[in-house]
């Protein structure tokens, strides 16, 4: 079953750069809340019968690249592979909305797509957005709500890895009681991405997952996972040294205690062999 992307066996340590300056706080005000928050939807994907690996890797990266190469009407969508953790070989489609808001205006509570979606959407978008659904089918969904997160820092076009760790509440744990530690501790100790390595958590608002949540750490350029992380249990000299003193450990300590990991994925891009 898909999920989302990526798989870190680390222990986080907090606000120590490796030249001894603490990146600044970033205030938790200025980030989303309520329906203004971002929204992710993850949709497991089933290949159509007759349609190959090799055929829908091959359209993927070639003429549904150019779907979203920004996004459309406040939407990006996006095809990943499981390249580690469970799953591995599947794939998902993530539906990126700039807010809850915009996702129930094209999909309200029945999930039908309104008359809006189509208008400022589907469209405006080239022929191989329809064909995506001819090769493939949704199996199965969780929307998630973007609780925090890091501030994007990639450049425009720059492919990102995800590594998603499935999170459900340890006993004695209420919502209120976690979803108070993001917007705060964690929020505070993740004010920017540190070489390229950045933080997510989400929580399940739609779909199979309602109420669960997910950690989500995240690679940009997507290239980086491999660099820091050549297996899922080794990490690289570059990131014991120039990385891992600079990540907040006692928000990793706080989230082991407040929650129990479920598994993790990786998700990479799919990009073209040539």
């Amino acid at each position: 079953m898909i999920r989302f992307p990526i798989a870190l066996v680390v222990t986080l340590g907090f606000l120590m750069t490796g030249c001894g300056t603490a990146p600044a706080v970033r205030s938790t005000t200025t980030f989303p809340t309520g329906d203004g928050r971002p929204l992710i939807g993850v949709h497991d994907l089933e290949l159509a019968e007759g349609v190959t690996p090799d055929e829908f890797e091959a359209f993927v990266s070639g003429p549904f690249s150019t779907c979203f190469t920004k996004p459309v009407g406040g939407l990006v969508v996006k095809i990943q592979k499981c390249d580690r953790g469970r799953g591995v070989g599947d794939y998902c489609a993530v539906w990126s909305f700039d807010s809850v808001a915009r996702r129930n205006s094209y999909f309200p509570a029945d999930g039908s797509p309104t008359a809006s979606f189509k208008d400022e959407v589907s469209s405006k978008l080239p022929s191989a957005w329809a064909r995506l659904w001819e090769m493939c089918d949704s199996a199965g969904f969780t929307d998630y709500v973007v609780m925090y997160a890091t501030p994007d820092a990639e450049a425009g076009g720059v492919e990102k890895l995800y590594g998603v760790h499935d999170l459900v509440l340890a006993d004695g744990v209420t919502a209120a009681d976690f979803e108070t530690f993001v917007a705060g501790p964690f929020a505070e100790a993740w004010p920017a991405t540190i070489e390229g390595f950045g933080r997510a958590i989400l929580v399940g608002e739609r779909g199979e997952r309602v109420g669960e949540y997910q950690n989500v750490f995240v690679f940009t350029p997507a290239s980086l996972r491999d660099e820091f992380f050549p297996t899922p249990t080794t990490q690289s000299k570059f990131f014991r040294e120039k990385v891992a003193p600079r990540v907040p450990s006692e928000t990793g300590d706080t989230i082991r205690k407040m929650t129990i990991r479920e598994g993790f994925s990786d998700w990479a891009p799919i990009v073209s062999s040539n």
